[in-house]
Formats: C-alpha cells, sequence, structure tokens
C-alpha cells in the first residue's frame, strides 16, 4: 500500500494507491511488533489505555469491554497505539502511529 489508508466501515479494503483508495488490512505495528486488529461499526471508549491495549490484545472478549457500537466507524488497536475513525484517512496525517503495511 502506499500512501497506506484506514478507514470507516464503509471503506473497501484492499491494496491502497493514489487511485484506489483502500484501507490496509494488513497493517502491523514497528513499535510493538503486532499485527493491527480492527472492528468494523465500533470505537474505543474514552477510558482506553496502554495498559489495557497491552494486557487485553488481541483477546477480543476482552477488548469487548471498552468497544462502543457505532455504525460507520472502524476501531483499530495494537498493543500500543489504538484508533476509532469514521472516514477515509492517510496514515501519514497521524505521525504518532507506526503502523505501516505489512504486505499483501
Amino acid at each position: 500500500c502506499c500512501p497506506v489508508y484506514l478507514g470507516g466501515s464503509a471503506s473497501p479494503y484492499g491494496v491502497g494507491t493514489n487511485i484506489s483508495k483502500r484501507t490496509c488490512d494488513q497493517l502491523r505495528c514497528t513499535a510493538c511488533d503486532f499485527h493491527v486488529s480492527h472492528f468494523n461499526d465500533y470505537i474505543w471508549d474514552q477510558s482506553c489505555d496502554y495498559l489495557f491495549f497491552r494486557n487485553n490484545m488481541p483477546e477480543l472478549s476482552k477488548l469487548r469491554a471498552k468497544m462502543i457500537k457505532k455504525k460507520g466507524a472502524r476501531a483499530y488497536a495494537c498493543q500500543c497505539s489504538w484508533r476509532s475513525i469514521d472516514e477515509l484517512t492517510d496514515l501519514q496525517t497521524d505521525q504518532q502511529l507506526r503502523w505501516v503495511c505489512g504486505k499483501h
């Protein structure tokens, strides 16, 4: 993917390019070396913190405690970072995230 896009649940998955703006479903974090999970139609509760994800990733049953249903959104998380996204977003606009395409 180049550029790498994040997006809400209405954004299709696939290889992202400038012409074909698709959200990457093969994200990997270079900080914690963890696969980035994504959940359609959910956002993260504002009380989420680093320790919550560090202790509960990737167990969906534990993560659900801080997931809020929101149609059209997508919740992303690895062990050290998390985001709730509503619309197509270029990953480069968020300098704090260390996520890259893990290759398709």
